[in-house]
């Protein structure tokens, strides 16, 4: 005779209750079952939040505005955003003594001729995490041209 889960004798599995999820985490899963975007469910300016879902137009814009940063400063790591799942992925590596001299990334909802989203190079003293949004002003531009297209 043997004993299973201090059930004696059968080759029966014993029955265990269903597990019960937490209503909090149910409802947390249903609100987060579809993840933000980094160029689309951002808005070009909002409030300074951390929660990326409350992030609104603000009275700021277009003086202050929302970057979300693909290459950080001192990197030798080029990141873009790939469109279609809203990830950072590696582009390439830069294998020359060249690095990037500040963080690199681009405003949401913003589209140039290139399909991509407006380009900003933001001067800031530390490097920024790939994938990070902050707030940023607008201290001049730069047009740029890349393989015959305005970006």
């Amino acid at each position: 005779m043997s004993e299973v889960d201090g059930h004696a004798g059968s080759d029966e599995e014993p029955k265990r209750p269903a597990p019960r999820l937490n209503e909090r985490i149910l409802s947390s899963i249903s609100q987060r079952s579809v993840a933000a975007h980094p160029w689309h469910d951002l808005e070009i300016a909002g409030a300074n939040t951390a929660d990326v879902s409350f992030v609104r137009a603000g009275p700021d814009a277009p003086a202050v505005f929302n970057v979300v940063v693909e290459i950080s400063k001192g990197s030798k790591v080029k990141y873009e955003l790939d469109k279609k799942t809203g990830l950072i992925k590696v582009d390439r590596v830069l294998y020359s003594s060249v690095v990037y001299p500040h963080n690199y990334g681009f405003i949401p909802r913003t589209l140039c001729e290139d399909s991509d989203p407006m380009d900003v190079l933001v001067l800031m003293q530390e490097p920024v995490l790939p994938g990070s949004f902050l707030r940023a002003r607008a201290i001049g531009l730069m047009p740029m041209i890349d393989q015959s297209l305005r970006q």
